[in-house]
């Protein structure tokens, strides 16, 4: 009764919606692959055990549903539940035959689970199927379907042979012909490509190489010694900025080039990838994607200059890294052209004086200025705010604000918040010792606000006194509070 009373809910394996060819009469056959992978077939078997490697998988993927079915929903309800409702989900289950990265072949059977549910009445278990997770009948469907696989992968190998062996392929014309015509997505391709690298001449190796470059898989079977030169965007590979030098480009130019090529994520070049449970943005294609430190070790070893090949890596650059690239910054006491350390650029942000447009509430010594002791002492920047919160503090403890007319009705208002401004950065002058006191008591400074908020933010954002600093600088620069709470 208990059963009876509670319904149940089954699901169905529908073997009639498998969309797949009939079965065919093959059984096994002879591939020019090795096959790696948790899918790997006893019915493909390898030519050679030299052949190229090539990953088998499968998958399993819910392509629509559940859809709703109008007609078991009106017999539900009319029966008062006795007649089950019924939906369906589809699913395709996929299996493919990759190399680097390659898509040669796909198998895909497309088929159906219906669902089937009941309130009060067991009508779905006792009659459309057995009381299962959807799960198990997934892999009853996978099960089932995997003789469709053997025959649709062996239809379509047997298919690329024979274009392969009409073609014949040869001289290293005819096989990138093949390769970018009906080789392209075929299992013939990685001997192909091998085939393509062994023609190689004896001599002006590395050019005919970069003639090929473009054949997709093609750098990533080339010794180290060539792969060095062959890697990276388009116009910025170490073969063709080797080639700008040459032509009279300058390094800054090129380097500048470089930094401007990183891919943003619109590109489709950026994916987040999962390292210990964390997502982190990376490149994971074009740009420099496989270039290693041996490759550098090469390229170095061969003549281009170290400040460029240091920066063939897949690490975003820094925005202080651009700008000091745009401010031709990136050149040592040599003049030979690198890329500066995190430190090194961080540097590049401050002046080593105080001439600059905004001084530096820290010394080079990483102290506080006197001037930012004075206006803690003082407590400048208690009151923070409007600005005439400020000015009002500060002006108490002189006792000045009996000399400024209608004080009272600026309070909280627009002007009153201009000139709360201006009078809380002139008293904070003031109190911390006025322009000159400032200026003599500060060895560094910026040129714009941005720098000084990037700045201080990364170099002393950890110490203790940082918040008191930041209080007492915003007084006279107002406009730091904005630059700092855009730093990231």
């Amino acid at each position: 009764m208990a059963t009876l009373l509670a319904g149940c809910q089954v699901y169905q394996f529908d073997q009639t919606s498998v969309r797949a060819p009939a079965h065919s009469s093959y059984d096994s056959g002879t591939v020019p692959f090795t096959i790696v992978g948790d899918e790997r077939p006893d019915w493909l078997i390898p030519g050679s055990v030299d052949a190229p490697t090539v990953v088998a998988t499968r998958t399993t993927e819910k392509t629509g549903g559940p859809d709703f079915s109008g007609a078991s929903f009106l017999g539900y309800m009319l029966t008062l539940t006795l007649i089950p409702f019924q939906e369906e989900s589809q699913y395709a289950d996929v299996y493919a035959l990759t190399w680097q990265g390659y898509t040669l072949l796909e198998s895909r059977v497309d088929y159906s689970i219906k669902g089937y549910f009941s309130v009060y009445f067991p009508t779905p278990m006792m009659f459309m199927g057995s009381l299962t997770d959807e799960s198990e009948e997934i892999a009853a469907a996978k099960a089932y379907v995997t003789d469709h696989h053997r025959d649709n992968v062996l239809a379509a190998i047997d298919q690329q042979r024979s274009d392969f062996e009409r073609i014949n392929p040869q001289t290293a014309d005819e096989i990138s012909a093949y390769l970018a015509g009906p080789g392209r997505n075929s299992v013939y391709r990685p001997s192909s490509v091998i085939r393509l690298i062994e023609l190689a001449p004896e001599t002006d190796v590395l050019a005919y190489h970069a003639t090929n470059r473009d054949v997709p898989g093609y750098v990533n079977l080339l010794p180290d010694q060539y792969q060095a030169w062959l890697i990276g965007p388009k116009g910025l590979s170490g073969l063709d900025l080797q080639a700008e030098l040459e032509q009279g480009t300058k390094e800054d130019q090129l380097l500048l080039r470089m930094l401007n090529a990183y891919p943003d994520e619109a590109s489709g070049q950026i994916a987040y990838v999962s390292h210990g449970g964390e997502l982190a943005k990376e490149v994971v294609s074009g740009y420099y994607t496989g270039m290693s430190q041996s490759h550098r070790d090469v390229l170095k070893a061969s003549g281009l200059p170290e400040g460029l090949v240091d920066r063939m890596t897949n690490e975003a650059p820094s925005a202080q890294l651009l700008a000091a690239a745009k401010t031709g910054k990136l050149r040592d006491a040599n003049g030979n052209i690198r890329i500066p350390t995190r430190e090194e650029l961080l540097e590049q942000l401050v002046r080593k004086d105080n001439q600059g447009q905004y001084l530096s509430p820290y010394t080079s010594d990483d102290v506080l200025a006197e001037w930012v002791n004075s206006a803690i002492n003082a407590n400048i920047g208690s009151t923070l705010g409007t600005g005439v919160g400020a000015a009002a503090g500060a002006y108490l403890g002189e006792k000045a604000l009996e000399q400024v007319p209608f004080v009272g009705s600026f309070l909280g208002g627009a002007v009153g918040a201009e000139i709360g401004k201006s009078v809380g950065r002139e008293t904070a002058i003031s109190a911390s010792g006025g322009w000159e006191a400032i200026r003599a008591s500060s060895d560094r400074s910026f040129d714009d606000l941005p720098s000084m908020a990037r700045y201080l933010k990364a170099k002393y954002g950890h110490t203790g006194n940082f918040a008191d600093a930041m209080n007492a600088t915003r007084q006279i620069y107002p406009e730091l509070a904005e630059s700092l709470a855009q730093v990231r």
